[in-house]
């Protein structure tokens, strides 16, 4: 079974090192949704800090297979 690796930036870049193994590219698409989720659920000022979280997936080869980016827009923005 293949492996597949969570990489996650929301300001500062944590590595997954050891990955998960799963069936396929599908799978791994839809764990990256449910771990972002995850993150989120616990710590919902994640995305209020830096404005986004990306989960990047890997596979053992370093390809990258998907990216979850989630954005947070401040409606009161104004350009300066």
């Amino acid at each position: 079974m293949p492996r597949y690796f969570f990489h996650t930036c929301d300001g500062t870049q944590d590595i997954d090192r050891f990955g998960h193994e799963l069936p396929d590219a599908a799978a791994a698409r839809r764990e990256a949704v449910r771990y972002g989720g995850g993150l989120l659920r616990d710590d919902p000022d994640l995305i209020v800090r830096d404005d986004e979280l990306r989960i990047t997936v890997t596979s053992e080869d370093g390809a990258l297979s998907c990216a979850i980016i989630i954005l947070a827009v401040d409606g009161n923005w104004q350009k300066t």
